[in-house]
C-alpha cells in the first residue's frame, strides 16, 4: 500500500493523539483510523513525521515529506491537513529525530542531515500480486505479436537498407547517398546498429531489438517512479506504459524511436538516481544523464523537444530531497553535458547534418491536416493515462507543502501534451502516433500514483473495490493499447506479393520507379543497387532534347517519353496526385506495358500495386 510522509513540527505528542481522538460526529468513523503515538514524549525539532506502510514497507516518498514547524498549529487545521496527507488512514506513525521514537505497530526510521534515509523493516513484507519481471513479460508479448504480422514499413526499410549501406562504406569505401540531408535522426547511429543485427536475423531480429529498447524504457520508467512515489506507484505507471499502444508498436518497428525513448528515460533514471549520491557519484551520474541526452537527440532529433522535461524532472526531485541549491545544481550539470555534446556533434557533423536537422525537424514543412483532429487523435491513443496524469498531479498538489513536489506533478502530466501540440501547430499527423508515445513515458509516472492512492481515498470498507477498479482501469488501458497498436501495424501494403512480381522483372543496370522505393530495395538489397532506383517523392531529370533539369511532374513526363525507366510501380497511396500524373503519361507515351496488378489493403485503405514494363524489356 503507497505511504505519503506528513510534514511533521515540533508539536507534543499530545497534539498528535488528538488527531486520533473524534473531534465531533462527522468526523469521528474517520479519525478513529489515524494512528496513536505509544511514546509519550514528542518529537523534537527537525524531526520527520512519516506516514509508513509496515506490510509493503515501500520507499517513503520525498515529494511529501516535510521539516519540523511546517505541520498546522490550529487542531481543525491538524485535523483536516492530517486527513488529507494521510491517505492511508490505518498506517502507522513513526517519528525520525536524532533518537529514535517507537510507534505503534510500525517501523523506525531514520534520517540523515539531508533528509534521506531508510525505515528499519519488520516482518517479510507483502509482496504485491504483480511484479515488474510480469509487467514486463506482457509487454514482451503483445509487441512480440506484432513482430511478423506485416512486412517492412517504409521507415524501416530506409533505415536498415541506409544502415546495410553505413556499414558498407565504413568497411569498404563504396558511395552514399546523401542521408544527412534528409533524415531526421542521424544516419550513423541507429541505421547501422539496426542493419547488423537484421544481418544476422533478418526483419524480426531488429524490430526485437526494438523491444529490447522498450523493455528497458519501461525498467528506467519502473526506478523513477519508485524514487519519486513509492513501489505500488511505479508497477502501475510500468503497467500503464507497457499497454500503451505507442509502446506496444515502437517495441515491434524496426526504428530509431525505441532507441531514442529508452536513452530519453536512462537519462532521466540517472538524473534522479543521482539525488542524495556522493558528490563524486553525483556529479558522475548527472553529467552522464547529459550525455545520453545528448545521444538520444543525435538517434532522433524529435526527441530534443522533451529535453526539458527530463531536466525539470531532475532538477525538482533534487529540489525535494536537497533543497533549492541542489536542485539547481543537479540541472546545471546535465544540461551543460548535453550542450557541450550536442555542440561538438554538430560542428563534426558540418553543413549537412544542420541542413537535415532543420529541414527535418526545426522547420518542417505544415500539413493539411486540421489541429482539432490532430488532438481527438492524441486523446484515442493516450487519453486514459492523460485524464489519470491531472489526477495524479491534482492529488499531490493538494496532499504536499512541497512546492517542488506540486510543480513535478503537473510538469510530468504536461508533457503528454507536447506533441499533440507541436504536431497540431504544423498540422501534421506524420508520426504522431509514435510520438505521444514519448509523452506518455512522462505522464505515465504521475497516472500510476494516481491509481496507486486510488484505494486510500474511499472509505476502507470500500479501499478493495477500489483497488480491484485501478487494476480494471490499467487493464482496459492495455486492452486499448492491443486495438490501436494493431491498426497502426495493419497501416501499411504488405508486399510480399509486389516484390516476387517486381523480383522477375529485373534487368541489368535497369532504372526503377517506384513509390514505396524504399520497401522494395530494401527486400531486394542484394540484386538492385540504391542508384538505380527512383521515388515518387521527388525527381530531377534533365531533358536531353535540351539540356533543361525538370523537377517533380514535369521531370517524370519527360524520363517516361525516353524511355528512361525500367519498370514502373504504382500504388496510389501517399504521392496519389504525382501517381495519378505520372499514369497518364504512361497512356500518353504508349511504350510502357502493364504486366501485373496486385490488390493490398490496409486499416484504412485498399488499392492496387499496378507494375509497367518498357516495351524493350518486355520483349526479353
Amino acid at each position: 500500500m503507497p505511504r505519503l510522509a506528513a510534514p511533521a513540527g515540533s508539536a507534543r505528542s499530545a497534539d498528535l493523539a488528538r488527531l486520533a481522538a473524534p473531534a465531533g460526529p462527522a468526523r469521528s468513523a474517520a479519525l478513529a483510523r489515524l494512528p496513536r503515538l505509544a511514546a509519550p514524549a514528542g518529537p523534537p525539532d527537525g524531526a520527520i513525521l512519516i506516514v509508513t506502510d509496515a506490510a509493503a514497507d515501500a520507499e517513503v516518498p520525498p515529494a511529501c515529506r516535510g521539516r519540523a514547524g511546517d505541520f498546522p498549529a490550529g487542531q481543525a487545521e491538524r485535523d483536516h491537513r492530517a486527513l488529507a496527507l494521510l491517505l492511508d488512514l490505518s498506517a502507522p506513525v513513526e517519528v525520525a529525530a536524532g533518537a529514535p521514537a517507537a510507534t505503534a505497530g510500525g517501523s523506525l526510521a531514520r534520517k540523515d542531515a539531508t533528509g534521506n534515509g531508510q525505515p528499519l523493516r519488520q516482518g517479510r513484507p507483502r509482496k504485491p500480486r504483480v511484479t515488474l519481471p510480469v509487467i514486463l513479460a506482457v509487454q514482451a508479448v503483445l509487441s512480440a505479436r506484432l513482430v511478423i504480422a506485416n512486412t517492412a514499413f517504409q521507415d524501416e526499410a530506409l533505415y536498415l537498407w541506409a544502415g546495410r549501406a553505413e556499414l558498407a562504406h565504413w568497411t569498404g569505401g563504396s558511395l552514399l547517398p546523401p542521408y544527412p540531408v534528409y533524415f531526421s535522426g542521424a544516419p550513423v547511429i541507429y541505421p547501422p546498429l539496426g542493419a547488423a543485427v537484421a544481418s544476422i536475423g533478418g526483419l524480426a531480429a531488429a524490430r526485437c531489438l526494438s523491444l529490447a529498447f522498450m523493455l528497458a524504457a519501461t525498467v528506467m520508467l519502473h526506478g523513477v517512479t519508485r524514487r519519486i512515489f513509492d513501489r505500488r506507484s511505479a508497477l502501475f505507471a510500468a503497467a500503464l506504459f507497457a499497454g500503451t499502444g505507442s509502446a506496444q508498436f515502437l517495441g515491434a518497428l524496426a526504428t530509431y524511436d525505441a532507441m531514442a525513448l529508452a536513452l530519453l528515460a536512462a537519462a532521466m533514471w540517472l538524473g534522479v538516481r543521482a539525488a542524495g549520491s556522493k558528490p563524486r557519484t553525483r556529479l558522475a551520474l548527472l553529467a552522464g544523464a547529459g550525455l545520453l541526452l545528448a545521444l538520444a537527440n543525435a538517434t532522433k532529433y524529435a526527441s530534443a523537444l522533451f529535453d526539458p522535461a527530463v531536466l525539470a524532472t531532475v532538477m525538482l526531485y533534487a529540489w525535494m530531497t536537497g533543497g533549492r541549491k541542489a536542485g539547481l545544481r543537479a540541472a546545471a550539470i546535465p544540461f551543460a553535458a548535453l550542450a557541450a555534446a550536442l555542440g561538438a556533434a554538430i560542428v563534426a557533423g558540418g553543413h549537412a547534418y544542420w541542413y537535415g536537422i532543420t529541414s527535418s525537424t526545426l522547420t518542417r514543412a505544415s500539413g493539411p491536416s486540421p489541429p482539432a483532429g490532430i488532438l481527438y487523435l492524441s486523446g484515442e491513443w493516450i487519453g486514459v493515462i492523460v485524464v489519470l496524469a491531472i489526477v495524479g498531479a491534482v492529488t499531490v498538489t493538494v496532499t504536499s507543502r512541497s512546492l517542488a513536489a506540486k510543480v513535478l506533478a503537473w510538469v510530468l502530466a504536461a508533457t503528454s501534451l507536447l506533441a499533440p501540440l507541436e504536431q497540431a501547430r504544423i498540422h501534421t499527423l506524420t508520426s504522431l502516433f509514435k510520438h505521444v508515445g514519448y509523452g506518455a513515458l512522462f505522464a505515465s509516472i504521475v497516472a500510476g500514483f494516481a491509481l496507486a492512492a486510488l484505494p486510500l481515498v474511499v472509505p476502507r470498507a470500500k479501499a478493495r473495490r477500489a483497488a480491484r477498479l485501478a487494476g480494471a482501469a490499467t487493464i482496459l488501458a492495455g486492452l486499448l493499447g492491443c486495438t490501436t497498436s494493431s491498426a497502426a501495424y495493419d497501416g501499411w501494403p504488405n508486399t510480399t506479393r509486389v516484390t516476387a512480381a517486381l523480383s522477375r522483372l529485373l534487368r541489368p543496370h535497369g532504372r526503377y520507379l517506384a513509390e514505396d522505393d524504399d520497401i522494395l530495395a530494401y527486400y531486394l538489397q542484394g540484386r538492385v543497387p540504391w542508384v538505380q532506383w527512383t521515388s515518387t517523392w521527388f525527381f530531377r531529370y534533365t531533358d536531353p532534347s535540351d539540356g533543361k533539369v525538370l523537377l517533380g511532374i514535369p521531370a517524370y513526363a519527360a524520363a517516361i517519353r525516353e524511355g528512361y525507366f525500367t519498370v514502373i510501380v504504382l500504388s496510389f497511396g501517399d504521392t496519389l496526385t504525382t501517381d495519378k500524373a505520372i499514369e497518364r503519361d504512361i497512356a500518353e507515351d504508349g511504350n510502357y506495358q502493364l504486366v501485373s496488378s496486385q490488390p493490398y489493403r490496409t486499416s484504412s485503405f485498399r488499392g492496387d500495386y499496378r507494375i509497367w514494363v518498357h516495351r524493350t524489356q518486355a520483349k526479353r
